[in-house]
């Protein structure tokens, strides 16, 4: 359809019975105005955004496969990075707190699955104003060298083989909920633009205070198909909610256990890569906690070619 467009046109402009025909078919002006043809420029911007509508409408029912290939690369690096900004409050004190942080992600595949991959944080670095600086000191030691287990396709996200991931000492905030935010669960099977897909997923939770059972439910949608540098990508998003359930008493009852948020990530579908992912996320505070703390924590991670 598009080449016979393109083939129209170039046989309309370049010949006088062309451009007759085009006076043939051209729409006339309303009752008493003047009978004016196309100029070549109006018939060229029409055509052009015919065809431009017809790609669109292409992309839209075209099926495509989300697919992160992690054995097309030795070795992959992202940046990843959280901002966190919230509120404090206690019986007779209140106070606003903010914290980043920033880490590489260093991946390689793993040996028998394409599709997953263990990534290792390192050169981390963390601001905070309610933290000393021998605590962030200390706590960006403790977030090296941690290695995540990352299937897109299981959703899976696992700490492997080392200590525990660190938790701050207000608002509850460690590596492996955050990295379970940010991170997209692609579909099995190839999707179409306005499409959508769902997982729910049962996490345990680890942490250096006591641990947990998480759920996040999350609804995904494939937006739309762009192109960048050459490359066919791919924009999702999704909406998500999230709660915990301590498996014992301890300091995590005293953390909001709940909350919401949205993402969105594009995956590159020519080198089969995401290429960057950014999540928000909002924790209200929990009524009927001693401590009351609220917080929104923004998630985002690039890839570092």
């Amino acid at each position: 359809m598009i080449w016979c467009i393109i083939y129209i046109l170039s046989r309309t402009v370049t010949s006088h019975a062309g451009i007759k025909a085009c006076k043939r078919i051209v729409p006339r002006a309303p009752s008493g105005c003047k009978d004016k043809p196309l100029t070549m420029k109006q018939l060229t911007v029409y055509v052009i955004s015919s065809i431009v509508l017809l790609l669109c409408s292409c992309y839209r029912g075209e099926r495509v496969a989300l697919t992160i290939d992690f054995s097309q690369a030795p070795s992959w690096k992202y940046l990843f990075a959280i901002d966190i900004t919230g509120h404090i409050k206690s019986i007779d004190s209140s106070r606003e707190f903010s914290s980043s942080l920033r880490t590489y992600l260093s991946g390689e595949k793993t040996p028998h699955d394409a599709g997953a991959v263990r990534f290792k944080t390192g050169r981390t670095m963390i601001q905070s104003d309610f933290l000393s600086d021998k605590e962030k000191t200390h706590l960006e030691k403790q977030c090296e060298n941690i290695v995540l287990y990352f299937s897109p396709r299981e959703g899976a996200v696992q700490a492997v083989d080392t200590a525990l991931p660190p938790l701050f000492n207000f608002g509850g905030w460690d590596l492996f909920r955050s990295f379970a935010r940010v991170l997209p669960v692609l579909p099995e099977s190839p999707v179409a633009i306005g499409e959508t897909w769902e997982r729910e997923r049962n996490i345990p939770i680890e942490t250096s205070v006591g641990n947990a059972t998480g759920w996040l439910f999350q609804s995904f949608i494939l937006d739309s198909i762009f192109m960048v540098d050459s490359s066919r990508c791919a924009a999702l998003s999704w909406q998500f909610t999230y709660r915990i359930q301590p498996d014992s008493s301890g300091m995590l009852d005293s953390l909001p256990l709940r909350g919401s948020g949205a993402g969105s990530a594009a995956i590159d579908l020519s080198r089969k890569r995401m290429r960057t992912a950014h999540a928000f996320f909002d924790v209200p505070e929990q009524s009927d906690a001693a401590i009351k703390a609220s917080w929104q924590e923004t998630v985002h991670v690039e890839i570092v070619d």
